[in-house]
C-alpha cells in the first residue's frame, strides 16, 4: 500500500492520524498477505514483494477463502466502531466459524494480522 506515497503498510499509533483512504492500507495489506502470502512473486505478469513488519513469512490461503472470511467478519462481527484490534478478533472468529478455530485458515488470519503489526 505505501507505494502510493501515503498509505500505511503496518499498524502504528500514527495510523489514526491518516486520511481514511491511507489508513486502510493496513487492512489492504492484511488481505493481500492472507490471500497471496508474503515475499516475492509474479502474479499475472506483475512482480510483487510484500514484506511483513516483523520479517515473518505468511502463507496465503487464496483469494476465495480470504474473501469468505472477510465477508463473514463484515456481516457478522464488524460494527461501525470496529478498529484494527476488533477486526483481528472478528476475522479470527469468522475463520473459526468457516474452517475451525485450529484450522490452517484461522492460523493464516492470525499470521497475516501479526505481519501488519495488529496483535
Amino acid at each position: 500500500p505505501s507505494k502510493d506515497g501515503g498509505s500505511a503498510d503496518y499498524w502504528s499509533a500514527d495510523v489514526g492520524n491518516k486520511d481514511v483512504h491511507y489508513s486502510s492500507g493496513v487492512a489492504n495489506h492484511f488481505f493481500y498477505l492472507l490471500s497471496e502470502g508474503s515475499g516475492k512473486k509474479t502474479i499475472n505478469g506483475v512482480d510483487y514483494d510484500s514484506p511483513t513488519q516483523d520479517g515473518s513469512t505468511v502463507t496465503g490461503i487464496g483469494r476465495d477463502k480470504a474473501l469468505q472470511i472477510w465477508y463473514k467478519a463484515l456481516t457478522t462481527y464488524f460494527t461501525s466502531t470496529t478498529d484494527y484490534a476488533a477486526a483481528r478478533k472478528g476475522t479470527l472468529s469468522a475463520a473459526g466459524d468457516l474452517y475451525g478455530a485450529d484450522s490452517a485458515e484461522a492460523k493464516a488470519v492470525a499470521a497475516a494480522w501479526t505481519a501488519v503489526n495488529v496483535k
